[in-house]
């Protein structure tokens, strides 16, 4: 009778925990750093390498490298018939609430901050004949988080309890473009787009003086195709006008479940697993942009980038209705300047771009009304085939209250023919 009752309560404590999330809803939202949340900003269309960082992330009618695939496809034109491109980057944020963290479970006196490095970047172009032809690889977007190690101890000293969290993941994207001049002055493009990657949460709270222990598990992998495309206008020498587009589309997902209660002293084990299928609908993205060449050494540029995240939702594991993300369309902006100078290497010429910019990147959640303002520069060296361009960005957050920060250090290298 007393291991029943003893089973039971066991059983109910172990179910309130599984629906601890729902029950904690309200304290629960996070905005920012929602677990499918990209770290540093929501706002990921295209990719950036140095040149385009350093220009306060302006990519529509600059052509840099074959990178430019994935934000406007038109420009591929602009490129040197062989064109390869090799992207690293060191991305940090920090981040106040994610998670369980600050948000009813556990507290931190500040902010938590996180930094990881990665090749993220391989694409080659081509031109053959009209026709220019690009194929490239990329990490658009990275989930990690803080990780959360913690030891709770008796009065003597003993560990009487531990709890783990660490959450993990990324979306990788696989492009193919086509782009030709159709006109003395208008070149257009398309690229079609594969995206995929994974995100794994887990949660492991060990009550070692009650010696039993909860697990919670969830893991999603990610498949999802989509197209970008986008159009360049020389209006005049000088000046030239892009439109950009990216299609909405769903991000799908195989999402696995595992909630564990153990205890080896009663040798009790209690397992609920589910597995079904996440969505989440990525929203549309259209841009325009402007540059001006002053002159065969000074040239700028500015992008406008609109997000129709007011038509953001999620459904998690198939559950019916829409998980609730109250979200607002933004638009984006950037503006950058690219100086050209010259250095002796060997008795020959070689480039120095010395390039600056601003951004200023609004986060689509109604609450906390964020924002992130970024300052960048960069510069490097072009010697013959050789393009070596680094890039930093350096930004804060207002509106949350967190004075949350934000830096990214790329370094590029591409060669052309």
């Amino acid at each position: 009778m007393k291991r029943n009752i003893c089973s039971s309560i066991i059983l109910i404590f172990f179910i309130f925990f599984a629906f601890l999330p729902k029950l904690c809803w309200p304290q629960m939202t996070v905005g920012q750093y929602e677990d499918e949340a990209p770290l540093r900003t929501w706002n990921t269309f295209g990719f950036s390498t140095a040149p385009s960082l350093a220009r306060g992330e302006t990519r529509f009618t600059l052509a840099s490298d074959c990178s430019t695939s994935l934000s406007n496809p038109a420009l591929l034109t602009d490129l040197p018939k062989f064109t390869l491109t090799l992207n690293s980057s060191v991305d940090t944020a920090s981040l106040f609430k994610y998670s369980i963290v600050n948000t009813g479970v556990l507290y931190t006196d500040g902010n938590s901050s996180l930094g990881f490095l990665a090749f993220d970047f391989a694409g080659a172009s081509m031109r053959i004949k009209n026709w220019t032809f690009a194929l490239s690889i990329a990490l658009l977007e990275n989930y990690l988080r803080p990780a959360v190690d913690l030891s709770a101890y008796t009065s003597t000293g003993d560990i009487a309890r531990t709890f783990i969290f660490d959450q993990q993941g990324n979306l990788k994207n696989i492009n193919f473009s086509v782009a030709r001049r159709l006109f003395g002055n208008l070149s257009a493009g398309i690229g079609l787009n594969y995206a995929y990657g994974f995100l794994e949460k887990n949660y492991e709270d060990d009550q070692v003086i009650l010696n039993f222990s909860i697990t919670d598990r969830k893991y999603h992998e990610f498949e999802s195709f989509y197209i970008n495309g986008g159009l360049v206008l020389d209006l005049t020498q000088k000046i030239k006008v892009a439109a950009v587009f990216r299609t909405p589309f769903l991000k799908k997902a195989d999402s696995e479940s595992l909630y564990r209660y153990y205890s080896p002293t009663t040798d009790t084990e209690i397992r609920t697993e589910a597995s079904e299928l996440s969505e989440y609908k990525q929203p549309l993205v259209v841009g325009l942009g402007v540059s001006c060449t002053f002159s065969s050494k000074l040239r700028a540029a500015s992008d406008f980038t609109f997000y129709d995240w007011s038509e953001y939702s999620v459904v998690y594991f198939g559950e019916e209705g829409e998980q609730e993300r109250e979200f607002k369309d933004i638009i984006k902006v950037g503006a950058g300047l690219e100086y050209l100078s010259s250095l002796n290497i060997f008795g020959q010429e070689a480039e120095v771009p010395f390039r600056a910019g601003v951004s200023y990147d609004p986060q689509p959640m109604k609450e906390p009304d964020s924002a992130y303002l970024y300052f960048s520069l960069g510069t490097g060296i072009h010697w013959k085939k050789i393009f070596l361009d680094m890039g930093m960005l350096v930004g804060g957050e207002s509106g949350s209250g967190n004075s949350l920060r934000a830096k990214k250090m790329t370094l590029s290298l591409s060669f052309r023919i």
